[in-house]
């Protein structure tokens, strides 16, 4: 940005959002970091990039544009080479030949090198509007769109190079010949392309099913013959340092994929089934930076109560909810928040999603004896003032754990339960004791992933008494005597940037538990979760339901993805 800190103290301190005193050691931090000043107020969470665009802009008398409510026109965005657009961070998001009037959204409005450059490559006018980080990403994303064009005749063409080769040499050959390693590039390059977060390699009687699992739903990509199969897993075993020769037993590997001058870790799971081996890929975007815990959907009091329970030298704060509702990646948030130099972090993880610079991780190794309640053990003797653990599952990982927060640790983890109150039922269940829990408990915060409605193609339309009738038998089932009920909805149409689909992305909702002293009162007395959550309300705790339906009402999701997650 071709602001100084001075120009860009100015711009943003005129809104009344950041004070002098934040300002002040977000400027420490960037020196500290090596980062920017706006990258150092936006890491913290003093600035959301959106707002930050919009007060630099205006200051700036330049227009704003958010990409993701734009049709990208995709012969525009090829006139500019992928590669100049990630370096000179902007995009050419529509052209018209006739009037000889391009655009471009920049991060730096202000890079006249650039604006030239582009003005003399097209001999057009360039009319500039200043986008948001997120934007720019999303942006990007779009060149990964035409990967998909040529995805099924790709992948046929090389099935039938495959097959010619089989029988001729061995499985190994197979697997590294050249047609079986561009079908399975393809399929990974597409599904990133897709923002899916798992691929299934699935055997049936003749055919080998390959889905996607994109903002939580698994899809059906493409259908190919059953004897590909062997030889697609062969080759993801390759990769991911697996033996070859084992068909009968689970396995477990991971391999780094680079595409596109970045890259994403893959974690592989195998498993023997009746028709073949199963293969299963879980995508990790190695690179991609933490988001912000309100990018993540907390409200803002919810926010508060989190970020005040972190910052506490000593503790115990829960994320709960089933596997897949996001309770890693909020812990990931957290830490990126706590990560300073002049603390030092541990984690026990099973597996490590994400390597963060800085913090000391371990992976659960159950065969080398590096267990959960293991590793938790000797990492407390490794004096850490905070610790991540990715999961308690048993007695005696929940006591070590509670007793590390006693001894004057900030401890994070993560429980397998349906709502906020349940998690200090459970922890008593495995066997910890009720004074231990009163005493180190902050926070619980319950949460599943919602699918966002796509920004391009959302519509609005009025709310039925059927969706009215919907709410009040779901709010009765929890126990809420006055839902929001929403008088008009939003949907998705479906469009070319969605596949279709009316959504694109995930966002979490929320309950927040905060254990406050009338809380600690009934842990000590044992008390049942119907009377920890009537309290957990009465101190103004909000359901998932209401936390779902408030962001129904924003036109963030829909009242069916709402009800899918918090049915009971």
């Amino acid at each position: 940005m071709h602001l100084s800190d001075a120009e860009l103290q100015e711009a943003i301190t005129a809104s009344g959002i950041v004070s002098d005193a934040e300002f002040e050691a977000a400027r420490k931090e960037a020196a500290r970091t090596g980062l920017g000043l706006l990258e150092a107020l936006i890491g913290a969470g003093t600035i959301t990039e959106e707002y930050a665009r919009d007060y630099i802009a205006a200051y700036l008398e330049v227009p704003t544009i958010n990409l993701e409510k734009v049709d990208i026109d995709q012969k525009a965005l090829e006139l500019v080479p992928e590669s100049f657009a990630k370096s000179r961070q902007m995009l050419l998001f529509a052209y018209d030949e006739k009037q000889r009037v391009a655009k471009a959204g920049m991060l730096d409005p202000l890079d006249l090198a650039t604006v030239e450059f582009l003005r003399a490559k097209l001999d057009a006018w360039i009319d500039v509007y200043m986008i948001s980080p997120k934007s720019f990403r999303y942006g990007l994303n779009q060149y990964n769109r035409r990967i998909g064009e040529d995805f099924n005749k790709t992948i046929q063409d090389n099935i039938k190079k495959t097959l010619g080769e089989a029988g001729a040499v061995d499985a190994l050959h197979l697997a590294e010949s050249l047609p079986t390693v561009t079908i399975l590039d393809s399929i990974i390059e597409h599904a990133i392309a897709l923002n899916a977060s798992d691929i299934h390699f699935e055997p049936f009687e003749k055919t080998l099913l390959v889905r996607y699992r994109i903002d939580g739903i698994v899809r059906e990509i493409v259908r190919m013959p059953m004897e590909i199969g062997p030889i697609i897993v062969a080759r993801i075993k390759v990769i991911s340092g697996l033996q070859i020769d084992v068909h009968n037993a689970p396995q477990d590997g991971r391999f780094r994929f680079t595409f596109e001058n970045t890259y994403v870790d893959v974690r592989v799971s195998t498993l023997p089934s009746f028709y073949g081996e199963k293969a299963e890929m879980r995508i990790l975007q190695g690179g991609a930076r933490p988001q912000s815990l309100g990018d993540l959907g907390l409200d803002d009091q919810d926010l508060a109560a989190v970020q005040n329970a972190i910052l506490k030298p000593h503790g115990m704060l829960l994320v709960t909810g089933p596997t897949g509702s996001g309770k890693t990646t909020t812990l990931y948030s957290i830490l990126h928040i706590l990560n300073r130099p002049e603390v030092s972090i541990n984690t026990i993880e099973d597996p490590i999603e994400n390597n963060i610079p800085g913090e000391t991780q371990t992976h659960v190794n159950e065969k080398a004896g590096v267990t959960f309640a293991g590793g938790l053990r000797a990492l407390v003797r490794q004096n850490p003032n905070i610790i991540m653990i990715g999961e308690i599952r048993d007695g005696e990982t929940a006591d070590i754990a509670v007793n590390a927060a006693l001894t004057g640790h900030l401890v994070l983890s993560t429980l397998h339960t349906n709502d906020a109150p349940t998690a200090i039922p459970r922890l008593i269940d495995m066997g910890v004791q009720p004074f231990l829990i009163a005493s180190t408990l902050d926070v619980a915060i319950a949460q599943r992933l919602v699918r966002k409605i796509c920004s391009v193609c959302v519509q609005s339309f009025p709310a039925d008494a059927m969706v009215k009738q919907q709410v009040q038998n779901q709010a009765r089932l929890l126990g809420i005597s006055r839902p929001r009920t929403p008088s008009l909805l939003f949907r998705g149409k479906g469009c070319k940037v969605c596949n279709h689909s009316g959504y694109r992305g995930q966002i979490g909702i929320y309950e927040v538990l905060i254990a406050g002293q009338k809380i600690r009162e009934l842990i000590l007395q044992r008390a049942s979760t119907d009377a920890i959550k009537k309290q957990a309300i009465k101190d103004g705790m909000t359901l998932m339901f209401e936390d779902g339906l408030k962001k129904v009402e924003r036109g963030l999701t829909t009242l069916e993805e709402v009800l899918r997650v918090t049915k009971e």
